[in-house]
């Protein structure tokens, strides 16, 4: 989540349970906080101490020469993953949300059933950091939205919004935001619309819902939203909303030597 990286400046590796979990060996995360002065040698100390399997590190992409380090660690093998990208959305004025299309609606979601199938049908064959790893398991990608998501929605301060077809009351999209008052930030953790209702403003007035809900809030200033840098569409869809980038992220699998073997990685 975007607080990792800008609000917090702790140097901690954090065990994963849920990813541990899922593949069946130890996984760590390491993220390294924006705009912090940590060295290449500090965070290389702290992957050194691990006996995790695999450690998943997230930083800015300008620490090129953090990167170029990496790939030289004797005990772990180095890939890069992805490139991650936040947008931002300033909320300090209200704007209203368009009026809905003749077709949906737009209200609050009461529970995880009504999105897990939009969820499911959307993310199918979605890729992310995982897929660009060869030793991981393929079918985890999905399962792993599943759980996130399930997890994201009971938490207390999670708002999710769905478009519902006015004529069949099916959800054809939603949006699930988490709010952070202290930080005075929200972030659009997920979203989807359903193949066969794209392309018909359902993405586009979901978002700028979500934008008037936030920033009705006097405790909020700002919401991000993150993708894979690939993402043209989005990101272009984004970029006609008004949103404007705020940080590019990124993502290296470390895999332990002694757990994985000596194949290179794809």
């Amino acid at each position: 989540m975007i607080q990792d990286f800008l609000t917090r400046h702790a140097l901690e590796l954090q065990r994963s349970e849920s990813e541990s979990r899922r593949f069946g060996f130890e996984v760590a995360r390491l993220l390294i906080p924006a705009a912090t002065t940590y060295s290449d040698e500090e965070i290389i100390g702290v992957l050194k101490n691990s006996r995790s399997a695999l450690i998943i590190l997230r930083a800015e992409s300008t620490r090129t020469t953090l990167f170029a380090k990496l790939k030289s660690m004797v005990d772990f093998e180095s890939l890069h993953a992805d490139t991650l990208v936040y947008y931002c959305w300033r909320t300090d004025t209200i704007y209203e949300s368009d009026s809905a299309a003749e077709s949906f609606a737009i209200s609050d979601c009461p529970s995880w059933a009504e999105v897990e199938s939009v969820l499911t049908e959307s993310f199918a064959d979605y890729k992310n950091h995982y897929s660009a790893n060869s030793r991981l398991a393929s079918s985890v990608t999905l399962s792993g939205y599943q759980e996130w998501a399930a997890s994201l929605m009971r938490e207390p301060n999670a708002l999710t919004l769905v478009a519902l077809d006015r004529e069949s009351s099916r959800v054809i999209g939603f949006v699930l935001l988490t709010i952070d008052p202290a930080e005075q930030l929200a972030e659009i953790a997920l979203n989807a619309v359903r193949p066969s209702a794209q392309r018909s403003g359902v993405y586009s007035a979901l978002m700028r819902e979500a934008r008037r809900r936030v920033g009705s809030r006097s405790d909020i200033r700002s919401l991000y939203i993150s993708t894979q840098s690939e993402n043209g569409a989005v990101i272009g869809a984004w970029q006609k909303l008004g949103l404007t980038p705020q940080l590019t992220l990124n993502t290296f699998h470390l895999m332990r030597r002694e757990t994985f073997g000596g194949t290179d990685a794809r």
